[in-house]
Protein backbone atom coordinates (compact mmCIF):
# COMPACT_ATOMS: atom_id res chain seq x y z
CA UNK A 1 0.00 0.00 0.00
CA UNK A 2 0.99 3.77 -1.12
CA UNK A 3 -0.25 6.89 -0.78
CA UNK A 4 2.75 8.73 -1.87
CA UNK A 5 2.19 11.45 1.04
CA UNK A 6 5.11 10.75 2.10
CA UNK A 7 7.52 11.35 -0.54
CA UNK A 8 8.52 14.37 0.50
CA UNK A 9 9.84 13.60 4.24
CA UNK A 10 6.88 14.11 5.76
CA UNK A 11 4.02 11.24 7.32
CA UNK A 12 1.01 12.10 10.17
CA UNK A 13 1.50 11.61 13.43
CA UNK A 14 -1.25 10.53 15.41
CA UNK A 15 -3.49 13.83 15.65
CA UNK A 16 -3.04 14.02 11.48
CA UNK A 17 -0.17 16.47 11.73
CA UNK A 18 2.73 16.96 9.24
CA UNK A 19 6.05 16.26 10.56
CA UNK A 20 8.74 15.81 9.12
CA UNK A 21 10.03 11.41 9.24
CA UNK A 22 13.20 13.05 10.42
CA UNK A 23 11.47 13.94 13.81
CA UNK A 24 12.43 12.31 17.45
CA UNK A 25 8.37 10.97 17.55
CA UNK A 26 8.98 9.04 14.12
CA UNK A 27 12.58 7.66 15.57
CA UNK A 28 11.03 6.36 18.36
CA UNK A 29 7.51 4.80 16.41
CA UNK A 30 10.20 3.41 14.08
CA UNK A 31 12.21 1.95 17.26
CA UNK A 32 8.31 0.61 18.46
CA UNK A 33 7.71 -1.06 14.97
CA UNK A 34 11.70 -2.49 15.96
CA UNK A 35 10.56 -3.60 19.27
CA UNK A 36 7.66 -5.38 18.32
CA UNK A 37 9.26 -7.18 15.49
CA UNK A 38 11.84 -8.22 17.90
CA UNK A 39 9.29 -9.09 20.51
CA UNK A 40 7.28 -11.46 17.92
CA UNK A 41 10.75 -13.02 17.48
CA UNK A 42 10.89 -13.91 20.38
CA UNK A 43 7.90 -15.35 20.88
CA UNK A 44 8.25 -17.90 18.26
CA UNK A 45 11.29 -18.87 19.58
CA UNK A 46 10.30 -19.41 23.12
CA UNK A 47 8.80 -23.18 24.21
CA UNK A 48 7.20 -21.76 27.66
CA UNK A 49 3.97 -20.57 27.76
CA UNK A 50 3.98 -18.28 30.48
CA UNK A 51 6.68 -16.12 28.50
CA UNK A 52 4.53 -16.43 25.18
CA UNK A 53 1.44 -14.94 27.42
CA UNK A 54 3.67 -12.22 28.21
CA UNK A 55 5.24 -11.63 25.18
CA UNK A 56 1.73 -11.34 23.47
CA UNK A 57 0.32 -8.44 25.63
CA UNK A 58 3.81 -6.68 25.58
CA UNK A 59 3.14 -6.45 22.19
CA UNK A 60 -0.40 -5.20 22.42
CA UNK A 61 1.28 -2.73 25.32
CA UNK A 62 3.50 -1.50 22.66
CA UNK A 63 0.60 -0.99 20.19
CA UNK A 64 -0.77 1.22 23.32
CA UNK A 65 2.28 2.66 23.81
CA UNK A 66 2.66 4.05 20.72
CA UNK A 67 -0.89 5.28 20.40
CA UNK A 68 -0.39 7.26 23.95
CA UNK A 69 2.42 9.22 22.59
CA UNK A 70 1.47 9.58 19.19
CA UNK A 71 -2.36 10.90 20.32
CA UNK A 72 -0.92 12.73 22.93
CA UNK A 73 -2.56 10.51 25.67
CA UNK A 74 -5.90 11.35 23.78
CA UNK A 75 -6.99 7.66 23.47
CA UNK A 76 -5.58 4.26 24.51
CA UNK A 77 -2.84 5.25 27.45
CA UNK A 78 0.02 2.76 29.31
CA UNK A 79 -1.22 3.49 33.15
CA UNK A 80 0.60 2.57 36.63
CA UNK A 81 -1.59 -1.19 36.45
CA UNK A 82 0.94 -2.05 33.33
CA UNK A 83 4.03 -0.98 34.81
CA UNK A 84 2.57 -2.64 38.30
CA UNK A 85 2.13 -6.03 35.85
CA UNK A 86 5.69 -5.42 34.53
CA UNK A 87 7.24 -5.18 38.15
CA UNK A 88 4.88 -8.24 39.38
CA UNK A 89 6.38 -10.59 36.26
CA UNK A 90 9.98 -9.29 36.88
CA UNK A 91 9.83 -10.51 40.25
CA UNK A 92 7.62 -14.00 39.62
CA UNK A 93 10.82 -14.11 37.04
CA UNK A 94 13.62 -13.24 39.23
CA UNK A 95 12.37 -15.83 42.22
CA UNK A 96 12.99 -18.73 39.43
CA UNK A 97 16.52 -17.46 38.30
CA UNK A 98 17.74 -16.65 41.80
CA UNK A 99 21.20 -14.47 42.35
CA UNK A 100 21.98 -12.48 39.54
CA UNK A 101 25.51 -12.07 38.52
CA UNK A 102 26.59 -8.92 36.55
CA UNK A 103 27.81 -8.98 33.61
CA UNK A 104 25.46 -11.74 31.58
CA UNK A 105 26.64 -12.46 28.39
CA UNK A 106 23.76 -12.46 26.02
CA UNK A 107 24.26 -16.49 24.31
CA UNK A 108 23.46 -19.44 25.40
CA UNK A 109 19.94 -20.48 23.70
CA UNK A 110 17.80 -18.91 20.83
CA UNK A 111 15.40 -17.66 22.72
CA UNK A 112 17.56 -16.05 25.23
CA UNK A 113 19.63 -14.55 22.64
CA UNK A 114 15.81 -13.21 20.92
CA UNK A 115 14.80 -11.48 23.92
CA UNK A 116 18.07 -10.33 24.75
CA UNK A 117 17.78 -8.44 21.48
CA UNK A 118 14.30 -7.28 22.01
CA UNK A 119 15.94 -5.56 25.37
CA UNK A 120 18.54 -3.64 23.52
CA UNK A 121 16.24 -2.77 21.46
CA UNK A 122 13.32 -1.88 24.30
CA UNK A 123 16.27 0.18 26.09
CA UNK A 124 16.95 2.17 22.82
CA UNK A 125 13.18 3.08 23.17
CA UNK A 126 13.38 3.96 26.82
CA UNK A 127 16.52 6.21 25.52
CA UNK A 128 14.13 8.06 22.55
CA UNK A 129 10.99 8.34 25.12
CA UNK A 130 13.37 10.98 27.16
CA UNK A 131 14.59 12.90 24.09
CA UNK A 132 10.93 12.70 23.22
CA UNK A 133 9.81 14.40 26.25
CA UNK A 134 12.33 17.33 25.80
CA UNK A 135 9.88 18.26 23.19
CA UNK A 136 6.93 17.70 23.70
CA UNK A 137 4.61 16.23 26.96
CA UNK A 138 4.90 12.62 27.42
CA UNK A 139 2.57 10.47 29.61
CA UNK A 140 5.13 9.71 32.69
CA UNK A 141 4.35 5.66 32.58
CA UNK A 142 5.80 5.29 29.07
CA UNK A 143 9.26 6.12 30.36
CA UNK A 144 8.60 3.74 33.66
CA UNK A 145 7.18 0.79 31.66
CA UNK A 146 10.03 1.20 29.10
CA UNK A 147 12.28 0.29 31.62
CA UNK A 148 10.76 -1.89 33.71
CA UNK A 149 10.18 -3.74 30.00
CA UNK A 150 13.77 -3.99 29.57
CA UNK A 151 14.47 -5.36 32.77
CA UNK A 152 11.66 -8.41 32.17
CA UNK A 153 12.81 -9.23 29.08
CA UNK A 154 16.42 -9.67 30.92
CA UNK A 155 14.75 -11.75 33.17
CA UNK A 156 12.65 -13.75 30.70
CA UNK A 157 16.10 -14.73 29.10
CA UNK A 158 17.82 -15.99 31.87
CA UNK A 159 14.68 -17.98 32.47
CA UNK A 160 14.68 -19.39 29.57
CA UNK A 161 18.50 -20.69 29.65
CA UNK A 162 18.02 -21.80 32.72
CA UNK A 163 15.04 -23.90 32.12
CA UNK A 164 17.36 -25.14 29.13
CA UNK A 165 19.94 -26.40 31.76
CA UNK A 166 22.00 -23.36 30.27
CA UNK A 167 24.81 -22.19 32.24
CA UNK A 168 25.11 -18.19 31.49
CA UNK A 169 28.39 -16.67 30.79
CA UNK A 170 29.63 -13.87 32.82
CA UNK A 171 31.51 -11.28 31.38
CA UNK A 172 35.08 -11.09 33.68
CA UNK A 173 35.97 -7.36 34.77
CA UNK A 174 38.89 -8.21 36.42
CA UNK A 175 40.70 -9.93 33.24
CA UNK A 176 42.73 -7.38 31.36
CA UNK A 177 42.53 -7.14 27.40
Amino acid sequence: MFTRRGDQGETDNGLRVRIGKDSPMVDFQGTLDELNSFIGNALINTKWDDIRNDLIKIQNDVFVLGEDLTAESQHRTIKEEDVKWLEQRATEYRKEIGKIKLFVIPDGSQEAVSLHIARTVARRAERLSVFVSKEMSVNKYILIYLNRLSSVLFMQALASNKRLGITERIWDIKRES
